[in-house]
């Protein structure tokens, strides 16, 4: 009897492992179906990830005299010539441009027509637009890079606007500022709107201070700038005088170290009644509108003679002149 029961004991284990072990094989089954589902689903058109979007730096150029657009890779990874589909929209009529048109060029780096399949560093895509619509007359230019694999804008950019009103230099005045940190206090904008009109800042020069002047130039609303904007150059204008051979004028913009530039003087120093005239191009650091309105341009020095009688500097003008 004993033996018996053992037995029995034994069998009915022998049925638990067995349900238990039936158990996983069809869950393991459903699983491994559902997994081959979703294989034959994804795989279904082709790949299973989606077009990857490239990230690419790109620069544009226009010349509407020649009805002529060129658009720069300046860095990052290379796009497939068959997916990249230029828009342009001008003055509301959208036209587009892909390598299958005769005005789609292609230059390498030397200038020469690329025969490579990708848009690749330093390359130039070179669009003669005069068979779909003409650049010259046109009042606002807006251009979009298509990666047409992803179906996904890469940039968009403004070409061109007709700004109208717009000065040969915008100045601080009327729509910026200018401070004065010896005084803690603000010039009108207007004495350093115009060269040589008899008006201008004046700064005592203290021994081993540092002391500085700033100025800012306005809001894209206030200038009528559209904030997507790109600028193909920049320049500042400043005019100053300085009397004081042993002070260094510096200039910075936006309060930047490695934005620093030593102002020269008058080649005979002395004659200190003349104005010094200097440009400087700026365009790596204001690229676009919303740079432009964020821009703060410092001059600053720091006096260090014994004598400092009659130690004075001047600021007679300071503009910014844009090119798109």
């Amino acid at each position: 009897m004993e033996g018996n029961k053992k037995r029995r004991k034994l069998t009915q284990d022998c049925l638990a492992v067995s349900e238990i072990i039936g158990a996983v094989l069809m869950i393991a089954i459903v699983v491994l179906a559902f997994s081959a589902i979703s294989l034959a689903v994804f795989s279904e058109g082709g790949e299973m990830n989606p077009p990857n979007t490239p990230h690419t730096n790109l620069q544009e150029n226009i010349d509407r005299s020649e009805d002529t657009v060129q658009i720069f890779h300046s860095g990052g990874e290379e796009i497939d010539l068959k997916y990249i589909k230029i828009m342009l929209d001008v003055d509301g009529q959208q036209v587009e441009f892909d390598m299958s048109d005769p005005g789609f060029e292609v230059h390498d780096p030397n200038g020469i027509n690329s025969s490579d399949d990708v848009f690749a560093l330093r390359d130039c895509i070179v669009i003669d637009t005069s068979s779909k619509v003409n650049l010259a007359d046109a009042d606002a230019i807006d251009i979009y890079f298509v990666h047409t694999a992803s179906s996904q804008v890469i940039q968009k950019t403004v070409l061109w606007r007709d700004f109208g009103d717009l000065p040969d230099w915008i100045t601080p005045y009327p729509y910026g500022s200018v401070y004065d940190s010896y005084e803690d206090d603000w010039w009108d904008p207007e004495v350093v709107h115009q060269i040589g009109d008899g008006h201008f800042t004046n700064n005592d020069f203290p021994k081993n201070v540092t002391i500085y002047e700033s100025f800012t130039f306005g809001s894209l609303e206030e200038l009528g700038i559209p904030e997507d904007t790109s600028f193909s150059k920049v320049i500042l204008k400043i005019v100053y005088r300085i009397h004081d051979q042993s002070a260094k004028l510096e200039l910075e913009i936006n309060n930047a170290p490695e934005i620093v530039y030593e102002l020269p003087k008058k080649e005979n120093e002395s004659v200190t009644s003349e104005f010094v005239e200097k440009e400087f191009d700026i365009t790596q650091y204001i690229k676009n509108a919303t740079d432009l309105e964020n821009i703060e341009v410092k001059i600053s020095t720091t006096p260090n003679a014994d004598d400092q009688a009659d130690k004075e500097g001047w600021i007679d003008f300071i503009g910014i002149h844009l090119e798109y």
